[in-house]
């Protein structure tokens, strides 16, 4: 299946060829201190020593181990956890504790025999495209038979999901919602977008079993990610095929440009301050659009921090601003999460 997700102007594909361009020519990125990052190590299955490698032959992952990290090169597997922010040197705020965290996470899930890792390409479609073996999607369970957030995480040069996926989906979980971190093939767009239209309608198919509501989710998107959902959100609301159900609610973190329609999803966007690589300017512009045409919207500034900020802890920052808890009262101020 091939659907191509256009943007909304016809200068889309410029328009995303210069995104994935000012993210590797970042000046900013190189300004930043990449170095090891102190832990306290409480953690029972992963320490901030620990190697990549560790995690790349972690009994419990297998299968699934290669696509929980960024790809590294023989020299990196020997790089312990706490020097992931060397790896991905587009990013910023990326602390150990967090990587810590998520990888405790998914060993506790996997020792109390819960399967945290889904395929939804069936084997013939992997065999027949080998680059979908990239794909996947983690599973961090909240209530059972609440509402269900997909978290896309950015990636150009490199996955993110350490960084902007399983540190996102663990404080929303904590508030009772299930939320899917998606993997997916990075470093093009439109195949981006492909996967998440086949990951949302694989939720939706085995939303019994997997004891989430079907037609309650939000949309979460970091970077890449975020262009990923307008993509797929603009098509599917033109053409009602691509998804059988829309999301109630699309949380932006720093997406590169957005030109809403007059139909469109409620949005949240989240900025800082200092990013050098998005057009604010447009974004706000955007968000005031949706208001007048009597959608949703919301935008939040994150002080003193730049493109990547994933979580957005900055421990150097006096202000603290926790930018998800106010996009999960966004989405459960717009929607109906009664029960059926």
């Amino acid at each position: 299946m091939c659907i191509l997700l256009p943007m909304q102007l016809s200068s889309a594909a410029q328009v995303s060829n210069n995104y994935y361009n000012m993210l590797l020519d970042d000046v900013s990125a190189n300004k930043y201190r990449h170095g090891v990052d102190k832990a306290t190590d409480v953690y029972q299955f992963f320490k901030a020593t620990n190697t990549f490698n560790d995690v790349l032959v972690y009994p419990d992952f297998a299968g699934f181990s290669n696509l929980i990290l960024p790809d590294t090169t023989k020299e990196h597997l020997n790089y312990p956890l706490n020097m992931l922010s060397k790896i991905m040197t587009l990013h910023r705020n990326v602390k150990t504790v967090n990587t810590l965290e998520s990888l405790e996470y998914l060993a506790k899930e996997c020792k109390s025999g819960k399967q945290v890792f889904y395929s939804y390409y069936t084997d013939e479609e992997v065999k027949k495209d080998p680059s979908l073996q990239n794909t996947g999607l983690f599973f961090f369970r909240g209530k059972r038979n609440a509402p269900y957030a997909i978290v896309v995480p950015g990636g150009y040069k490199y996955r993110t999901i350490l960084h902007e996926g399983f540190p996102i989906a663990i404080p929303i979980s904590r508030r009772g919602y299930n939320v899917f971190v998606l993997s997916y093939r990075i470093g093009d767009v439109t195949k981006g977008s492909e996967d998440l239209v086949k990951a949302i309608k694989y939720i939706q198919k085995n939303s019994t079993r997997l004891g989430v509501k079907a037609d309650h989710y939000s949309l979460w998107g970091a970077s890449v990610g975020a262009q990923v959902i307008i993509n797929v959100c603009h098509k599917a609301l033109k053409d009602e095929k691509i998804l059988q159900n829309l999301p109630s609610t699309n949380i932006l973190t720093y997406p590169l440009s957005f030109f809403p329609s007059k139909k469109e999803i409620p949005t949240f966007i989240v900025v800082g301050d200092q990013d050098k690589i998005v057009n604010s300017t447009i974004l706000k512009s955007s968000i005031v659009n949706l208001k007048k045409n009597g959608i949703d919207a919301d935008y939040l500034v994150m002080p003193r921090l730049g493109h990547g900020f994933g979580l957005g802890i900055n421990h150097d920052s006096s202000v603290g601003v926790n930018w998800i808890s106010r996009a999960v009262s966004f989405w459960s101020d717009l929607s109906d999460f009664s029960e059926d």
